[in-house]
């Protein structure tokens, strides 16, 4: 089964359901559609398609705090890499999430044309221990999982009396997510004029405004766990919570060279809250992870998604077919992460 790429690109990481004539808004004309490689040039090379994929040209253009491309002033700028797995701290405690790795899972109504694909390339569904517990059983009929690369840019507030720190991810792609794609296989059928099989699941989502601070406080037992904790420094935690997403889909040539197409269409994603773990216990939802000696964090999110274009006419609109997303985020090298303040858990060179 061929591999395209499919792109999101976003601030903050978490998501609701969404989609409608009430978001058209969130796709204004601030927001044109998206579509390119991360490897996109800067002058563009047309071979590589368009410039919107998440590219150092992006990156590089961020606005940032009040559309100054950068951070507060005294607050610490750090930019992650999504496409590593998550670090080994050498702390026992952190175990569990050594190793963990961004990706997307996306489900077909199953009444649609997709209903009953299945996933033939790896990583799949099973055998992940949240989205397949039963570790032996079939690959789920109606869902594609694919890993994600990208970036993101943080920036955290000076500590405050309590010793925690705020998180801010600013709106304007301060986010971006890049997910390699199937075409959605030989296990889909034609919905009407439209070949299924050979549709891309590549897709650009873009945040827009709106979104919440929230505080990255010091862990319960710092000899035994690095993980942050929420304000009442009782449950270990990260989440917060962004605007929504102008999400384009349908590029020409996805995978080699995604460009504006006659079929490129857009559609909204409402507010978005990573971490949360609402509603809890559905999916993959639980609550974020912020290590702070490694300045690594991961949050999941499931939830449905609308779609437009050839993808909601093979995937279909049904509000309860969950899709997956878990962010790894990845200091990358060079960067200089904050401290904490407690020599078990502050990163080597952080910022105090």
């Amino acid at each position: 089964m061929a591999r395209t790429q499919v792109f999101l690109m976003g601030v903050a990481v978490g998501w609701m359901i969404g989609g409608g004539p009430a978001l058209a808004s969130r796709c204004g004309s601030q927001e044109p559609p998206a579509c390119g490689l991360d490897s996109q040039t800067d002058p563009p090379d047309p071979m590589l398609g368009g410039t919107g994929g998440c590219t150092e040209k992006r990156l590089s253009t961020l606005p940032l705090w009040k559309a100054t491309g950068a951070c507060k002033p005294g607050w610490t700028k750090v930019v992650y890499d999504i496409a590593q797995p998550f670090p080994n701290n050498g702390v026992a405690g952190d175990a569990p999430v050594v190793g963990a790795t961004s990706f997307f899972t996306i489900r077909a109504d199953p009444a649609s044309a997709c209903g009953h694909m299945i996933d033939s390339v790896d990583p799949k569904p099973c055998p992940d221990p949240q989205e397949c517990p039963d570790p032996m059983s079939p690959q789920p009929e109606g869902a594609i999982k694919v890993p994600l690369t990208g970036f993101a840019v943080a920036c955290f507030s000076p500590l405050d009396p309590d010793g925690c720190r705020e998180l801010r991810i600013h709106t304007g792609g301060s986010l971006c997510l890049h997910a390699e794609s199937n075409l959605l296989g030989p296990t889909c059928t034609q919905a009407g004029d439209v070949d299924c099989p050979n549709v891309s699941t590549e897709m650009i989502a873009l945040d827009v405004p709106g979104g919440s601070n929230h505080h990255l406080c010091r862990p319960t037992d710092s000899g035994t766990s690095c993980r942050a904790t929420k304000h009442h420094f009782t449950e270990g935690g990260l989440r917060f919570r962004i605007g929504g997403f102008c999400t384009t889909m349908g590029c020409d040539n996805p995978g080699t060279a995604p460009a504006i197409g006659a079929n490129t269409c857009r559609v909204s994603w409402g507010a978005s809250i990573f971490g949360y773990d609402i509603p809890s216990g559905v999916g993959i939802n639980q609550p974020g992870w912020y290590d702070w000696k490694t300045g690594a964090w991961k949050v999941d999110l499931s939830a449905g998604r609308p779609t437009c274009g050839a993808l909601e006419a093979c995937m279909g609109q049904n509000p309860n077919a969950r899709w997956d997303l878990r962010v790894v985020a990845v200091p990358r090298p060079g960067e200089r992460v904050p401290c904490l303040g407690d020599p078990n858990c502050d990163a080597p060179n952080c910022v105090p």
